[in-house]
């Protein structure tokens, strides 16, 4: 049996390891004002005021909500993320409180957030899930009617749009990220984006104050990214890594299935750690301005995607698909689809040859780390229960995706 394409592949290509390669040997990943070149190319590309590069885009998060919130003021943010977000707002001195989402697009919704706001509410946080834009009209609606305001996580979504706003522009402020399994990848790195002027000036001197970027800390997330992309190869995963995935995941080899998760075991955070306090490097400035022409290209190339699941998938009742959106409001990070037995459909899945994969995010507001702020939210805990990502990297291919399509439907019997 030939083996199918990977679940996922880095948007990487040899010519970026070869820039890497060459700034590392020549000790310039810190030399240059490409950080601040790369910022007025964001502000421009979003059309907004103000961009300032950051390590991460989770450190975003924490110095927009620092620079927003009083502290021991509420911060509403959905429980549907991964634990670090979560983090961020505590380390930022203000209290989590978690709002349920809609289902269909896994993002907080407007009417879980206006049962919550009250005279301690500093924020609400709104993550712009799988690529998917949250109802930003409805939710600044709720908001502005209380006086609170509404940063942005579009960690995942950088390149969506409403109408003529992107995503993180719409907002007091939003955070962007350039991690490597993002769209535009500079192995870690972010943005925080706002047309306040007094909220970039606060975050530009905190974040000015801090290191530059350590290269030792960029050479290991380089070298991890090079080992996935080794292990997704295609002539390798298709021969190799695909049997053992496969085998790992239907004989529950956690050893190997938890290699490749996040948030694992996931803690608490009071403080910012010291390894998040450095600023993005010059280099990485360069990795992010070469592959801005790719994003549009690419947005249409998951958005086609999109559509052939879509077409195959949606006719199924047994399965809550994402909805379709060709207008850039969804980005297709990857294409999620919820099924409450999705252990067995991806089993099922895998024993036809293709490479799927349940989500590993959760729901937060059930996470023992976090039994300070928990709360019932069944919406976020029904679909962290029962989300499968279906690939959507513009190497995947129609012919891949109809065959996971067709694998599928054989599993309903259609």
């Amino acid at each position: 049996m030939i083996g199918p394409a990977p679940r996922l592949r880095l948007y990487t290509t040899p010519g970026l390891y070869a820039d890497v390669a060459r700034s590392l040997l020549r000790r310039d990943a810190n030399v240059g004002d490409d950080v601040a070149t790369l910022e007025r190319r964001i502000e421009t590309l979003l059309d907004v005021e103000h961009a300032i590069a950051m390590p991460m885009a989770r450190v975003g998060i924490y110095l927009m909500i620092k620079h927003t919130v009083a502290p021991g003021q509420k911060v509403i943010l959905s429980p549907y993320t991964i634990a670090d977000v979560v983090n961020m707002v505590i380390c930022a001195g203000a209290v989590p409180v978690f709002a349920d989402i809609d289902r269909e697009s896994c993002n907080i919704s407007a009417a879980s957030i206006a049962k919550l706001i009250d005279a301690h509410t500093g924020a609400v946080l709104v993550t712009h899930f799988y690529g998917h834009m949250a109802d930003m009209e409805a939710i600044q609606r709720v908001c502005e009617a209380r006086g609170v305001p509404v940063l942005e996580d579009a960690a995942q979504a950088f390149g969506a749009r409403h109408g003529n706003r992107s995503a993180g522009s719409i907002g007091r402020a939003g955070a962007l990220s350039f991690g490597m399994y993002k769209n535009i990848n500079a192995f870690y790195g972010g943005m925080v984006v706002t047309n306040d002027a007094g909220l970039a000036a606060n975050v530009r001197a905190e974040i000015a104050a801090w290191p530059a970027a350590d290269t030792v800390h960029l050479t290991k997330k380089v070298i991890s990214g090079l080992i996935t992309d080794i292990a997704t190869w295609p002539p390798l995963f298709r021969s190799l890594t695909f049997r053992l995935f496969r085998w790992a995941f239907l004989n529950h080899v956690d050893s190997i299935n938890d290699r490749l998760k996040i948030d694992i075991d996931p803690q608490i955070k009071h403080e910012l750690p010291a390894e998040y306090r450095q600023r993005m490097s010059p280099l990485q400035a360069r990795l992010i301005m070469k592959q801005l022409p790719n994003l549009e290209p690419q947005t249409e190339a998951r958005i086609r995607a999109a559509k052939l699941y879509h077409a195959g998938l949606s006719d199924i009742p047994e399965l809550l698909v994402a909805p379709l959106k060709t207008n850039r409001e969804h980005i297709y990070w990857y294409y999620p689809i919820q099924y409450a037995d999705r252990a067995k459909l991806v089993g099922h899945v895998m024993r036809q040859g293709r490479d799927i994969t349940m989500s590993y995010h959760r729901n937060c507001a059930t996470m023992p780390c976090f039994a300070d702020y928990a709360c019932d939210c069944p919406n976020a805990q029904t679909t962290a229960n029962s989300l499968i990502y279906l690939p959507t990297y513009p190497r995947y291919g129609e012919a891949e995706i109809n065959k996971t399509v067709r694998a599928i439907r054989s599993f309903f019997g259609r």
